[in-house]
C-alpha cells in the first residue's frame, strides 16, 4: 500500500431477488459511500473506465453475499480486497493484478435492518483507510 495515491472501486451484491433488488443495498450505493470516504481521506478515486483500460491502477473490490432465510433472517458476508499491479517474474514478466490486502466480516440481520449491511461495508472501507494511513506515514 505504501506509495499508492489513487484507487478504483468496484462492488458486487449477490443474493436472493429480495436482497439484490433492495434499493438500499446496491453496488452503486456501496461505491458512492467508498468514493466519499476515499475523497475525505484525500485519495484520488479512479473511475471504472480508467481502471479497466489500464493494468497499472490499483483498485478495491467489495463483494457482498447475503441470503434470505425462511424465518426472515439475512446472514451476510462482505469481503474487501485491494488489487495491485504485479509482475510475474517466472512467467516472462507478465503483468496482472493480485490481492495484497483483504478484510472481511460476517453477520446476520433481519430484513428490516438491511442498511446495517451498508454500515458494515462502510466500516471495512474505513479499516482499509486506517491501514493505508499507517503504511503511508513511514
Amino acid at each position: 500500500m505504501q506509495g499508492l495515491q489513487e484507487f478504483g472501486f468496484t462492488a458486487t451484491v449477490e443474493g436472493s431477488r429480495t436482497i439484490a433488488g433492495d434499493p438500499n443495498l446496491t453496488p452503486g450505493m456501496l461505491r458512492q459511500d467508498a468514493v466519499n470516504q476515499l475523497r475525505e481521506a484525500e485519495i484520488r478515486y479512479v473511475t471504472d473506465e480508467e481502471v479497466s483500460s489500464s493494468a497499472d491502477i490499483p483498485f478495491l473490490f467489495m463483494h457482498v453475499n447475503a441470503m434470505e432465510l425462511e424465518n426472515g433472517l439475512v446472514p451476510f458476508s462482505i469481503e474487501l480486497r485491494l488489487y495491485q499491479p504485479v509482475k510475474l517474474v517466472l512467467n516472462r514478466d507478465l503483468q496482472t493484478s493480485a490481492s495484497t490486502w483483504e478484510n472481511s466480516v460476517v453477520g446476520i440481520v433481519t430484513l428490516d435492518r438491511l442498511p446495517m449491511i451498508n454500515e458494515a461495508a462502510s466500516s471495512l472501507v474505513a479499516d482499509f483507510l486506517e491501514d493505508y494511513a499507517v503504511h503511508n506515514r513511514r
